[in-house]
């Protein structure tokens, strides 16, 4: 066995988010178009005598037990008994707290690292079993692609995979309360919700007009009313791309645009009227999960 290893973990996106109802047990039945980009942040794993060391470049990413990477590897070494330790060096280049699963594909890395470096044969589903304990995107990051979620986000179907798509994403410099917004949501007074049907359509087609056109998020009902700058950011990024759409309970807004040309030219406009605590990046869909470096 191999005593490191480095592996690369994408973003998601959400092409559709429906919330169809609030279960008993406070959790809310979701049904969601899952999509990865190809913005991703580099992990290496190293194994070490004992303890779960977490280093990374970015300030606001916690390195103790709060963060995911470390539930994960704890989990796992506590299931299968395993008595020494793992550095992990974390390189970060999805934006934090922005509704695109960093943290989840970082924990997905974890148990993907963890499941080769010390040979448990855990299969990607034995894997995703284990990833829904620890956070309802973490078992989608392990493969990626295309994915249609329902439950609480944790039972997965893969789809046709995406055709090729371009967007231009816009992580403003605030955070959004995954908890406020589905706290708040009313799914009584919601008479629109998406229309996932065609969307699925659009990537059995590969036609990215379709998808483009059909994708949707019901949480905008809530978060584009209790933050207002969510709200603008929206109508600027709309008035630039063929559309722009909320992503996950928000504040990232991504605009989907016809190729790496227009791509970059929506970024150029965005930098110059936006201040430079806006993380502005230029993405396309791609269809890979965990992936070795």
């Amino acid at each position: 066995m191999v005593d490191n290893i480095d592996l690369k973990s994408y973003a998601k996106i959400n092409l559709t988010l429906d919330v169809l109802a609030k279960r008993k047990d406070g959790y809310h039945e979701v049904e969601m178009i899952m999509q990865t980009i190809d913005l991703s942040d580099k992990l290496s794993f190293s194994k070490i005598k004992k303890g779960i060391e977490i280093i990374t470049d970015h300030p606001d990413v916690p390195t103790d037990n709060s963060n995911l990477i470390y539930k994960a590897a704890k989990m796992l070494f506590g299931e299968f008994g395993i008595t020494e330790g793992i550095r992990v060096n974390l390189t970060k280049r999805i934006p934090v707290a922005a509704g695109l699963a960093g943290g989840s594909s970082n924990a997905a890395a974890t148990l993907v690292a963890i499941n080769q470096l010390w040979g448990l044969n855990l299969s990607k589903e034995e894997l995703a079993t284990r990833a829904a304990n620890l956070g309802a995107d973490i078992p989608f990051c392990i493969n990626g692609g295309t994915q249609l979620a329902t439950g609480i986000g944790t039972e997965l179907k893969i789809l046709d995979q995406a055709p090729e798509i371009y967007l231009v994403l816009v992580n403003p410099p605030f955070e959004v309360s995954t908890a406020e917004v589905y706290g708040n949501l009313d799914l009584h007074k919601i008479n629109i919700h998406p229309n996932k049907d065609k969307v699925l359509e659009g990537l059995k087609d590969k036609r990215s007009d379709i998808i483009i056109k059909w994708s949707s998020n019901l949480l905008e009902n809530v978060t584009l009313k209790r933050y207002p700058d969510v709200k603008r950011l929206k109508e600027k990024v709309d008035s630039l791309t063929s559309k722009a759409l909320m992503s996950g309970s928000g504040p990232t807004v991504l605009g989907f645009v016809r190729g790496i040309k227009e791509a970059n030219k929506v970024k150029n406009i965005l930098e110059q009227e936006l201040d430079n605590k806006h993380h502005i990046v230029v993405s396309k869909t791609n269809n890979k999960g965990i992936e070795e470096i």
